[in-house]
């Protein structure tokens, strides 16, 4: 999909959000509640990133969500990537280059969909949002994080009904993420050992925040 594409979705999105103050309250509202009661997620997902020189993917893997705080991204493969937030730092395992970086999870989660879904209280604290409309089925949000200092100036959550089923960013370089969901348990047990990261021995570790 070209990037005029993908502007004219949005201008589209927020055209049509303008015809129903109602609708647009009532999207919010949806996502208002289902994290009111999100505990843990697990989710299959399909990321595609997409530049104005470049379009890659997808890459696919699982999620994992415990609030508060922890959650596990693990892409598919014997080289795919694993990010591990145990609630206090993110690290970072990347098994091509057998080298892991850990950051402060605070400062790396600030204004994105990750602390969205795993910090209670971050949609009102963090996010200015509004409806973004109904798109083919898709009722989307529209969320613009409040802290300058987010690397992303967009976050749309699109939910099929009830069912949380999209989550794209845009960040300051005009790069656009998208990551659809599927198979998704809501308020499933999960084994606290998936939140717990110890980097493998003998790999270079790197601490960047």
């Amino acid at each position: 999909m070209s990037k005029a594409r993908l502007w004219w979705l949005w201008t589209a999105a927020a055209w049509l959000a303008s015809l129903s103050a109602v609708a647009s309250a009532g999207s919010v509202e949806r996502l208002e509640n289902y994290l009111a009661g999100l505990e843990s997620l697990k989710a299959r997902f399909s990321q595609t990133i997409e530049t104005r020189e470049a379009y890659t993917g997808p890459l696919e893997g699982t999620f994992y969500l415990q609030r508060p705080g922890q959650f596990r991204w693990e892409y598919d493969g014997r080289e795919g990537q694993l990010i591990v937030a145990d609630g206090k730092r993110i690290w970072l395992l990347d098994r091509e280059l057998e080298q892991v970086s850990h950051q402060s999870q605070d400062d790396a989660l600030r204004g994105t969909p990750a602390e969205l879904l795993a910090e209670a209280g971050a949609l009102e604290e963090s996010f200015d949002a509004k409806g973004g409309g109904d798109i083919n089925g898709l009722s989307w949000i529209d969320l613009t994080p409040s802290d300058p200092e987010s690397q992303f100036v967009l976050v749309r959550v699109a939910f099929r009904g009830d069912a949380l089923v999209r989550l794209e960013m845009l960040d300051h370089f005009g790069q656009y993420t998208r990551f659809v969901l599927s198979d998704v348990e809501r308020n499933v047990s999960l084994d606290k050992a998936l939140f717990r990261f110890e980097p493998p021995r003998g790999w270079d570790v790197f601490q960047t925040h």
